[in-house]
């Protein structure tokens, strides 16, 4: 076998090795509100399954803290988008604890639409033909499964605090496609987490929680799986994939996360999904699909050093 055949193959393993593991990745995001409904249900509260949730990813990306004196400005602002992802992320899982699974899954992938108008308000974004598509979907997608005359007070105040997750989901995409300062795909990971933890402590102490860890069996497996296959692991394996996978390529297997998400409720805790339900999954799907179009020419390289920025981006926001 030559040199250049051996070259070609691994070549070719690189290029499959990429996109599976953003694949993979999806998948194990996929099974946060699987992990935290089974915890729900053994008596968990919503503060302490999302501190769990973040506190494991927290410790092991600490080895990365370290930063140059220079970059503070940018770990401040790492701390704070952290910080309010927080709030986001505890909101979401409320909503997951107090309303239909599906109805707080698809309101979490609003997030198109909120990153458009942010786009164009704050950080004074043009606006492409794709991006109004999509946003559009997705607002017809989230309006085919929030009924709010059918929602008790806390559901709705649950239903209007979800949204908190797509719209600090959406800012955070804005601002990292066009950091103030770089800092490694690591060290950006390890701030933000850190964020989140700042203001998940806090509030898991304030709430006094009656039960700090599982009861039964199954309960530990999910916090284990919660932990570890729904947030480490993918959490790894997207940023090691996605600098080897096309952009657009990503968007689509990344859509696998609310069908993950849906599908195992609906499949193993006996959660019904609606006609309507099954709809705005596809309209959400297609929406996240066409915010990447294709490259024109066939013949472009994976992956061109310019879009590595953007990859580790689209990296970070899945991980958080």
């Amino acid at each position: 076998m030559s040199v250049n055949q051996i070259k070609e193959i691994q070549s070719m393993s690189t290029d499959v090795s990429g996109p599976i593991m953003v694949l993979l990745a999806a998948i194990g995001f996929g099974f946060n509100p699987l992990f935290a409904q089974i915890l729900f249900a053994q008596g968990m509260s919503a503060e302490m399954v999302t501190l769990y949730r973040f506190i494991l990813p927290g410790i092991l990306l600490s080895f990365y803290l370290p930063t140059p004196a220079i970059l503070w400005p940018e770990v401040t602002r790492m701390l704070m988008l952290g910080f309010a992802n927080g709030v986001g992320i505890f909101a979401y899982f409320y909503a997951l604890q107090t309303l239909a699974s599906a109805t707080a899954i698809l309101i979490y992938y609003t997030y198109p639409f909120f990153s458009l108008l942010l786009g164009v308000m704050i950080f004074k974004r043009s606006v492409n033909t794709n991006a109004v598509l999509s946003a559009a979907l997705v607002l017809i997608a989230a309006s085919l499964v929030i009924d709010p005359a059918s929602l008790s007070m806390e559901s709705k105040l649950a239903l209007v605090g979800c949204f908190l997750a797509p719209l600090v989901f959406a800012f955070q995409i804005q601002y990292l496609a066009k950091p103030k300062q770089n800092l490694t795909a690591p060290r950006r990971m390890a701030w933000g987490t850190l964020g989140h933890l700042f203001v998940l402590i806090p509030l898991a102490i304030y709430c006094a929680p009656q039960m700090l860890f599982p009861e039964e069996v199954s309960g530990w497996w999910a916090l284990i799986g919660l932990a570890f296959l729904a947030a480490a692991i993918p959490q790894y394996l997207f940023v090691m994939g996605a600098i080897k996978t096309k952009p657009e390529i990503i968007a689509i297997f990344g859509s696998a996360e609310l069908v993950v998400a849906m599908l195992s409720c609906a499949f193993l805790l006996d959660q019904a999904l609606t006609r309507l339900d099954i709809t705005a999954m596809l309209l959400v799907m297609i929406a996240l699909a066409i915010r990447h179009p294709a490259p024109k020419h066939a013949s472009e390289p994976l992956l061109a050093k310019s879009d590595y920025p953007k990859t580790i981006e689209q990296a970070l926001k899945q991980a958080s």
